[in-house]
């Protein structure tokens, strides 16, 4: 099943907070930071299950090189 990623205004909002606060620190490490966010993501949206659920259904998976975490969760293809 292919899901659709769908974010919510807040974290869609915390995320582009971060990536200009990255790319503030070094020229480029900014899109390092959407690379690897986006890689946990897909990680997370082919494997959904595999990730622990940290409060009702609400699972989160992390990322490898950065102290930044998503949580998720599964709605029908969403």
């Amino acid at each position: 099943m292919t899901f659709r990623v769908v974010f919510r205004r807040a974290a869609k909002e915390e995320f582009e907070d971060a990536t200009a606060w990255y790319q503030e620190r070094r020229l480029g490490l900014g899109e390092q930071f959407v690379s690897e966010i986006n890689e946990a993501i897909e990680r997370a949206v082919e494997h959904p299950q595999q990730y622990p659920v940290v409060f009702g259904d609400v699972r989160r998976t992390v990322s490898r090189r950065f102290p930044f975490a998503v949580y998720f969760r599964v709605r029908g293809d969403m």
